[in-house]
């Protein structure tokens, strides 16, 4: 298995048939930026411990959605995809998402709250692949990639809003 999904918090928040999809688009990334063999941990915890994590880590004084532990090496910020990993497994990074905010921003956007989370995860997966959001140009290409991976998730789920 690529992902491995822990709920520290709210362990119903997922359903199998989303825990499903959420590991078959992790591995249809990692295949896609040859990083098959690799491995990514998801930690659904609550907002204060994303808090904690936040402030300990980035510095800021506020719970997130959503944020992401990249292992692999960089060469001048740019994740590196082709390292030699000899065919054997290997940790992508972790993705830790706060169960609170997922639920309100499903609220928000009126989706289901499982919808929210392969939201958050697929957005923390290309933080891990190396995609970021702190310059214009960056956030577009980030924003390109979020929607074509969403379109591939929403041709799967008929009715879901």
């Amino acid at each position: 298995m690529s992902a491995f999904i822990t709920c520290l918090a709210d362990d119903g928040i997922l359903a199998e048939h989303y825990n499903r999809k959420l590991v078959e688009i992790i591995d249809q990334l990692l295949e896609e930026y040859d990083l098959t063999g690799g491995e990514v941990g998801i930690i659904i915890a609550d907002d204060q411990y994303l808090h904690s994590l936040n402030q300990k880590f980035r510095a800021k004084d506020t719970p997130t959605d959503v944020l992401s532990f990249c292992f692999l090496e960089s060469v001048n910020g740019t994740v590196e995809h082709e390292q030699n990993y000899e065919g054997g497994e290997f940790a992508v990074g972790d993705i830790y998402i706060s169960a609170e905010r997922a639920r309100e921003q499903a609220k928000q956007a009126r989706h289901s709250v499982e919808k929210e989370v392969l939201l958050l995860a697929v957005h923390g997966m290309l933080h891990l692949l190396g995609y970021d959001h702190d310059h214009h140009v960056d956030a577009q290409l980030m924003q390109q990639k979020e929607k074509e991976l969403l379109q591939r998730i929403d041709q799967n789920e008929p009715g879901e809003k």
